[in-house]
C-alpha cells in the first residue's frame, strides 16, 4: 500500500474517531441537560410547591421540544398536580385543592398544545375550582348559623351569588340557605321568642330584594314579603306588650330591654321609641326630665291606640 493511499486512510480515521466523540459528548452534554432539572422536580413536589415543579418542567420541555422524556416528564408532573387537588378537594380541604387548580389554570397556556396527554381540559379545572368555592360557601354559611350568627350566614351566600349570577347551583343553594334561616325564626316566633324571631325576620325581610327571585313563579316573593311583614308585626306586637306588663309591675329595666329588643329589628316604630324614653325618664328622673309627664297626660299623642296596643298615658 503506498504511503499516500495510507495517510488518507488515516485521517478517515481520525475523523471518525473525532465524529464519534463529538456524538457521545453531544449525548452527555443532553443527559446533563435533563438529569439535574428532573430530579430537582421531586423536591418541590414533595413539599407540594406544585407551581416550582411545573415551572422546573417547563423550562426543561422548553429547552428539549423534541425530547420524549422531557415531554413526558412535563406531562407526569402535571397529572401528579392535579391528582393532589382532587384529593383535597375529596377530603373536603377546599382551600388547598383551590390552590393547586389556580395554580394548573394560570400555567394553562403553557401545556395545552399536548393538553390531550394530560387528561383533562381547562374546563374541568374551571369546574373543580368552581366546586371548591360552593363547598367552601356552604362549609361557612353551616359555621355561621350553628354560631347563631344569622347575619353572617345570610352574607355567605350574597357572595357567592355575586361570584356566580344566575348560576342555578347556586341559586338553588341560596334558596335552600334562607329557608334555614327562616325556619330558625319561626320556631322562635312558635315559642313566644319575640326578640331573636324579630331579628331574624327583620333580616330576611329586609334583604328580600337579594333573594326574593330564587323562587318560582314570581308571585312567591309577594307572598313572601306579606307573610314576614305579619310575622315581624307579630314579634313587635309581643314585645311591647310584654314590655307594658312588666311597666305595670314596676319593672322598669325589663321594659326597657325589651323595648330596646323591638326597637333593635323595628327601629322606625315611634309609640316603642316614646314609651322607652318616658321609661328611661322615670328610672333615671335626675338625668332625663319631662318626657314621663308628657307621656301621662297624654302630650305625645293623640290617644289612639297604636299597632302595639300603647296609648300614650299608659300608666
Amino acid at each position: 500500500m503506498s504511503r499516500t493511499v495510507k495517510r488518507g486512510y488515516d485521517i478517515r480515521g481520525i475523523a471518525l474517531f473525532l465524529a464519534g466523540l463529538s456524538f457521545v459528548a453531544c449525548a452527555s452534554a443532553n443527559k446533563a441537560a435533563l438529569k439535574p432539572p428532573s430530579a430537582g422536580s421531586a423536591k418541590p413536589l414533595a413539599v407540594e410547591d406544585f407551581g416550582k415543579a411545573i415551572d422546573l418542567h417547563r423550562d426543561l420541555y422548553d429547552k428539549n421540544p423534541g425530547n420524549a422524556k422531557a415531554l413526558a416528564g412535563y406531562v407526569s408532573a402535571i397529572g401528579e398536580v392535579k391528582k393532589a387537588g382532587d384529593r383535597a378537594r375529596i377530603k373536603g380541604n377546599y382551600a388547598a385543592a383551590e390552590a393547586v387548580y389556580r395554580t394548573l389554570l394560570d400555567r394553562w397556556d403553557g401545556f395545552s398544545v399536548f393538553s390531550w396527554k394530560i387528561g383533562f381540559r381547562r374546563a374541568d379545572l374551571e369546574a373543580d375550582l368552581k366546586d371548591c368555592r360552593l363547598g367552601s360557601y356552604e362549609r361557612s354559611f353551616r359555621q355561621e348559623l350553628l354560631s347563631g350568627h344569622h347575619v353572617g350566614a345570610l352574607a355567605v351566600y350574597q357572595d357567592a351569588a355575586r361570584e356566580y349570577p344566575g348560576d342555578m347551583s347556586v341559586k338553588t343553594m341560596y334558596a335552600k340557605g334562607v329557608g334555614e334561616i327562616r325556619a330558625v325564626g319561626a320556631k322562635a316566633l312558635a315559642a313566644r321568642d319575640f326578640a331573636p324571631a324579630g331579628k331574624i325576620i327583620g333580616l330576611l325581610l329586609h334583604n328580600l330584594d337579594s333573594f326574593g327571585g330564587l323562587w318560582a313563579p314570581a308571585e312567591r316573593e309577594a307572598t313572601e314579603r306579606k307573610d314576614l311583614t305579619e310575622a315581624l308585626r307579630a314579634c313587635s306586637f309581643g314585645l311591647a306588650n310584654s314590655g307594658l306588663a312588666e311597666l305595670r309591675k314596676g319593672n322598669l329595666d325589663k321594659a326597657i330591654a325589651l323595648w330596646a329588643d323591638l326597637l333593635a329589628f323595628d327601629p322606625e316604630n315611634s309609640e316603642i321609641k316614646v314609651a322607652l324614653e318616658a321609661a328611661k325618664a322615670e328610672l333615671n328622673p335626675v338625668q332625663s326630665a319631662g318626657p314621663v309627664s308628657a307621656v301621662k297626660d297624654g302630650g305625645g299623642g293623640s290617644g289612639k291606640s297604636g299597632q302595639n296596643g300603647l296609648r300614650p298615658g299608659y300608666y
